[in-house]
């Protein structure tokens, strides 16, 4: 059957700060998001971006899966209320998702042809963060299993058609799994420590005294490398990080404090870091007029794009501000807003956080724009000499 293209897209406005076009590539009354921030879903020259959408974000089990075109502003229906996981390759165009009668299928976004994949037996797939290898051989994904419950990472190789627990713990209950994109050999995992399991396996608490972290394993699970990264080097981290490109380093935000939005005093100068295996301590990104949420570094490694929420969380009103969007260069420390309001705070329920990225040619923002009853995703045209002008 041909693929059944709509024109949904509308031209919003121009940033006030920045001049940025920013468009609406979803308009329908159901809530469409960008999926998540930390693995891009958008095809290699990117013209393509892939969008989950449902009627009932908090209740309906599954998803429907749509592509949507940015030089034709025009979105494409891939899978109708049946997607259950899904995860991909960062940037490269090809995502995975499963879907709720047991199939698994790769999706290439250039050519929206799909393929279906055979797993190992016993092996499924329902993760909404699951992780593909740039070589498309390898999944990593989390499971709760046991009683009493914990939970476990497990890799599948699709060429051999095996699968391999690497890695136990009770703690890693929200592991937001990302295979380095350039090579794949290492994984990024989030380790939420004092975090609770419940007796069915649902989550107790996310996290405890010790806050959260991250670490790096090999493929194999193997090589653990451990950051400094959450306390006792920072405040606990957001558990929103990137690998920068294949440089074996990570960027990442830390939480502030919740009463007064004041940052850690040890890093007066910003809640933005970066550090890599070995370093004592993490390098802070300077920019104090910032509460940097969700990260997305760039395909290339040198910028980042954030939300970001003032450090005076209410205007004179009481109304609480809303959100921008940042983007910064990781090697000069210049920075500059992109869009100056995101249309809400960026907080709450996962479909109204912005979860910004840069497509693969670093000349879209994609984000989530939260507005009255719905989110809908937004591409914001990065303007001209606007990353030339951080250096």
């Amino acid at each position: 059957m041909p693929t059944q293209w709509a024109a949904e897209a509308c031209d919003h406005r121009h940033d006030s700060e920045s001049g940025a076009l920013i468009t609406y590539l979803t308009s329908s009354a159901l809530t469409s998001i960008n999926i998540y921030c930390e693995q891009p879903y958008t095809s290699p020259d990117g013209n393509r971006v892939a969008i989950l959408r449902r009627q009932d974000v908090s209740f309906d089990p599954c998803w429907s899966l749509l592509v949507a075109d940015l030089t034709t502003l025009k979105v494409a229906m891939i899978e109708r209320d049946c997607v259950e996981g899904i995860g991909n390759a960062a940037w490269s165009g090809l995502l995975l998702y499963s879907t709720n009668d047991g199939r698994v299928l790769r999706l290439n976004l250039e050519t929206l042809a799909t393929e279906e994949l055979s797993l190992p037996p016993g092996t499924s797939l329902n993760d909404m963060t699951m992780s593909v290898s740039p070589d498309q051989r390898y999944i990593v994904s989390h499971r709760i299993v046991d009683t009493p419950p914990t939970a476990e990472i497990y890799v599948v190789d699709l060429e051999t058609q095996t699968e391999s627990v690497i890695l136990k713990d009770p703690e890693l209950v929200n592991p937001h799994l990302q295979f380095n994109p350039i090579h794949g050999r290492d994984i990024l995992v989030q380790h939420n420590r004092g975090s609770k399991l419940a007796a069915d396996g649902s989550i107790e608490s996310i996290a405890g005294a010790a806050g959260t972290t991250h670490f790096i394993i090999g493929r194999d699970g193997s090589n653990r490398r451990d950051l400094a990264c959450g306390p006792p080097h920072t405040l606990t981290s957001t558990g929103h990080c990137n690998f920068v490109a294949d440089t074996g380093r990570i960027a990442w935000t830390t939480h502030y404090d919740s009463s007064d939005t004041s940052l850690d005093p040890r890093y007066p100068e910003g809640n933005l870091f970066t550090t890599g295996p070995g370093d004592p301590a993490p390098v802070v990104f300077v920019a104090t007029e910032h509460r940097f949420i969700h990260i997305n570094v760039s395909h290339c490694g040198r910028y980042f794009i954030c939300d970001s929420t003032p450090p005076s969380l209410y205007d004179g009103d009481g109304v609480l501000h809303h959100a921008s969007l940042v983007i910064g260069n990781l090697a000069t420390g210049k920075y500059r807003t992109l869009v100056s309001d995101i249309g809400g705070p960026s907080g709450g329920g996962k479909h109204t956080h912005a979860h910004a990225y840069l497509t693969a040619d670093n000349r879209n923002a994609i984000y989530n724009a939260p507005t009255l009853g719905t989110s809908q995703v937004c591409a914001a045209r990065v303007p001209d000499g606007f990353l030339e002008s951080l250096g």
